[in-house]
């Protein structure tokens, strides 16, 4: 684990640390930064051009790390309208 380093708090409680890494391609891009809240550290996850943000914690992240790629179809095609009624 790393130190907490001091930078600060937000109005959320949220010590924003580091720089943000930024992945995308022709269809999206997201930006993720390690945070520090009063629950502990989280991964934030943001995708400025929609606005949206999460924060996850380890667990969390686990979960996600575990899961098979046909899981990630299903959310793709729920997110996106192309499955079947009944399906998934």
């Amino acid at each position: 684990m790393s130190e907490r380093p001091d930078t600060g708090t937000d109005a959320d409680g949220i010590v924003r640390t580091g720089e943000w890494i930024g992945v995308g391609n022709e269809f999206t891009g997201v930006r993720v930064r390690k945070v520090f809240t009063r629950q502990g550290e989280r991964l934030e996850i943001q995708v400025p051009r929609h606005g949206h943000r999460i924060l996850l914690d380890p667990m969390q992240l686990e979960i996600i790390a575990v899961q098979e790629p046909a899981k990630f179809s299903e959310l793709f095609a729920r997110r996106f309208g192309s499955h079947e009624e009944g399906d998934v």
